[in-house]
C-alpha cells in the first residue's frame, strides 16, 4: 500500500516523484517500464546512437496518407528519465499567446502569469543569472551547449543576411530570429530529470523506484482509483494507493493506460472487448506532433563529427571522458530559430534548425557526403490525429495516426513550403554558401510549390512532440480538469505533455516539466481538502 503511485519514470515523472516524496509522510511508488538510462545518454552528441534501442519504445505510426502512406518512425524513450534522457535536450518554454490559448479552451489559470513561475522554480541558468524571466535556484541546470561547430555559425550569419534578427534568448520577450539554444546540459553531460529531480530524492526512505515493469491498467472501487496492475519479471502484480495514482507515461502510454483501463470512447471499447467504465470520447483524441521536413546540403569541406573516422571518434571519446569537453559535447542543433511565415501569425510559426551532418532518417541512413540538414518545422500544426488501441492486449502497441497534413486549407504543408524556401535563400548567403557544395537531388528537383510538395510528403518526420492525447479543459472531448485530474474519475490524475490543450511553440520538454511541477502543487492540496 502506498499514498501515491506515479506511472512513468519520464520528464513528468521524475519532477513528481521528487516534488510529492519531499513530504516524509506520503509513501510515494515509482513504476517505469525500462531501466538506467545507459552510457550515451550521459554523452550530450550520442542520442542518435539510443534510436532504435532497447532504451527506445521504437513506435510507428499508421500508414499517413499525407505522406505517401509511409508508417512514421515515433521514438520515444524507455528508460529512466524518458524521451528526456533521449532527446537534443533543448530548453524551449513556448510563446505568452500559447498560454493564452490554454486559457481560451477552458483551462483557467494556466496563462502566461500562472505558468512562469513554475518554469522558474525548476530552473538553475547559467547564463541568465539576474534575469526577472529565468530561475537559478532550480534542479534543472540549463547552459549554452559547449561546442559549437564552425558551420553552424556560418549559418547564423547567413540567416541574419537573410533578414532573420539575432535573438540571444529564446526564452525572453520574444522567441523570433535565431541564435543559439540552450539545453539542459551540465558541465557537459546532459542533465535530464533523472539527474536533477530523481537521483537526489531516492535517499529519501518514503520513495520507492520499480524498473522493468510493464503497466496493464488501473484498477477502480467505483469511480475512485485505487491501485494499478502491471507485469514483473512476466508475472502479473499489483500495487494499492490509498490516495492518488498520477498518469505520467507520455502522450502515447497515458491514454493507452486509460483506454485499457476502461475509460474511453464506450463503443470503441466495447468493440474490442473492454468493458466501459467511464465514457470518456476525447481520450486518444487531438494527438498533435510538430512536424518537419529536412533539405539536405553537401559542403565542401567536412564539419562536425558525422563523418569522423574510428580514429577520430576515439580522440573525441577521450576527450569528453577526460573533462567532458569537445565535440561529443555538442547536441547536434544547437544552432536554429523561429520565423513568422503566415501574414496573420501572432508569433513565429515556423521552427528553424542547422544540423551538421548529411545523415537521414534520424541518422538511420547514414551519408558519406559531407552536409549539412536545414530543418523546417510547423510550430502549431493544424492536423490533428488520434491513438487508438488496436486490441484488448495491453501489450500490444496503439494505433498511432497523427493525420499529417490533413487540414483541409492545406495550411501545414505550405507552410513546410515557405520553410525550405526560406532555407534556400539561407544557404544562398554569405558566408555559408561559400562552403555550399550543392543541394541534395531529391529537393534540388523539387522547384514549384507541386513539386516541393510532393518532396516534403516523401520526406517529412517527426520532431518528437506528441502532445495533447489526454486534454486538459472543460468540454466534452477534455479528458482532465485544470487542476489535471481525470474527469469523473477520484484519485486518478494525469500529468504530461498528454494534457496539453494545444501544441507550443518550440520544443516540449520544458513545458512538460512545468505541467508535472504544477500538478505537484495540485495533488498536494487536493490532499489538504
Amino acid at each position: 500500500m502506498y499514498d501515491t503511485i506515479i506511472v512513468g519514470a519520464g520528464s513528468a515523472g521524475c519532477v513528481l516523484a521528487n516534488r510529492l516524496s519531499a513530504d516524509p509522510t506520503r509513501q510515494v511508488l515509482l513504476l517505469e517500464a525500462g531501466g538506467a538510462a545507459p552510457r550515451h545518454a550521459d554523452i550530450p552528441a550520442n542520442w542518435p546512437l539510443m534510436l532504435d534501442t532497447e532504451v527506445d519504445w521504437g513506435f510507428h505510426t499508421v500508414p499517413q496518407a499525407g505522406c505517401h502512406q509511409r508508417r512514421m518512425y515515433w521514438p520515444r524513450g524507455r528508460m529512466v528519465g524518458g524521451s528526456g534522457a533521449l532527446n537534443a535536450m533543448i530548453y524551449m518554454r513556448g510563446v505568452p499567446s500559447d498560454y493564452a490559448r490554454w486559457e481560451a479552451a477552458g483551462c483557467a489559470g494556466w496563462g502566461w502569469r500562472e505558468v512562469l513561475p513554475a518554469f522558474m522554480k525548476s530552473e538553475r541558468n547559467l547564463r541568465w543569472t539576474d534575469s526577472p524571466l529565468h530561475g537559478t535556484h532550480g534542479e534543472l541546470t540549463i547552459s549554452d551547449v559547449n561546442h559549437i561547430d564552425p558551420v553552424e555559425r556560418l549559418w547564423l550569419d547567413a540567416a541574419q543576411a537573410e533578414g532573420l534578427s539575432l535573438n540571444e534568448d529564446f526564452n525572453a520577450a520574444s522567441q523570433e530570429g535565431v541564435g543559439l539554444f540552450q539545453a539542459t546540459i551540465q558541465n557537459g553531460e546532459r542533465f535530464g530529470t533523472g539527474k536533477a529531480f530523481l537521483k537526489p530524492a531516492l535517499a529519501r526512505p518514503n520513495l520507492t523506484v520499480r524498473t522493468g515493469v510493464r503497466l496493464l491498467r488501473v484498477r477502480f472501487a467505483g469511480t475512485r482509483a485505487t491501485a494499478v496492475e502491471f507485469l514483473e519479471n512476466g508475472m502479473p502484480q499489483a500495487a494499492e494507493a490509498a490516495s492518488e495514482v498520477v498518469l505520467s507515461a507520455g502522450a502515447i502510454g497515458s491514454p493507452q493506460l486509460l483506454l485499457q483501463s476502461g475509460i474511453g470512447p464506450a463503443d470503441e471499447l466495447s468493440a474490442l472487448g473492454i468493458r466501459p467504465r467511464l465514457d470518456l470520447p476525447g481520450v486518444g483524441r487531438n494527438l498533435q506532433d510538430h512536424i518537419n521536413c529536412p533539405m539536405t546540403f553537401a559542403t565542401t569541406e567536412r564539419f562536425g563529427i558525422a563523418q569522423s573516422s574510428v580514429e577520430e571518434a576515439a580522440s573525441d571519446l577521450r576527450q569528453w571522458e577526460t573533462d567532458r569537453s569537445g565535440p561529443l559535447t555538442s547536441n547536434w542543433s544547437a544552432c536554429g530559430g523561429f520565423a513568422r511565415i503566415a501574414p496573420e501569425a501572432e508569433d513565429p510559426d515556423l521552427q528553424l534548425y542547422c544540423i551538421v551532418t548529411s545523415h537521414r532518417d534520424h541518422a538511420r541512413y547514414r551519408s558519406t557526403q559531407p552536409g549539412i540538414t536545414l530543418f523546417s518545422v510547423v510550430q502549431r500544426p493544424k492536423s490533428h490525429g488520434t491513438l487508438r488501441l488496436r486490441s484488448a492486449d495491453p501489450l500490444d502497441a496503439p494505433a498511432i495516426d497523427p493525420r499529417y497534413f490533413s487540414d483541409p486549407e492545406r495550411a501545414d504543408l505550405q507552410l513546410v513550403i515557405d520553410g525550405l524556401r526560406l532555407q534556400r535563400r539561407i544557404a544562398a548567403q554569405s558566408p555559408l554558401r561559400e562552403v555550399i557544395a550543392g543541394e541534395f537531388e531529391g529537393s534540388a528537383a523539387a522547384q514549384s510549390d507541386t513539386e516541393l510538395a510532393e518532396f516534403v510528403r516523401a520526406q517529412a518526420t517527426t520532431l518528437y512532440h506528441p502532445t495533447s492525447t489526454c486534454t486538459m479543459g472543460t468540454d466534452a472531448m477534455a479528458v482532465v480538469d485544470p487542476g489535471c485530474r481525470v474527469h469523473g474519475i477520484e484519485g486518478l490524475y494525469v500529468a504530461d505533455a498528454s494534457v496539453f490543450p494545444s501544441m507550443v511553440s518550440g520544443n516540449t520538454n520544458a513545458p512538460t516539466l512545468m505541467v508535472a511541477e504544477r500538478a505537484a502543487d495540485f495533488i498536494r492540496k487536493d490532499a489538504h481538502r
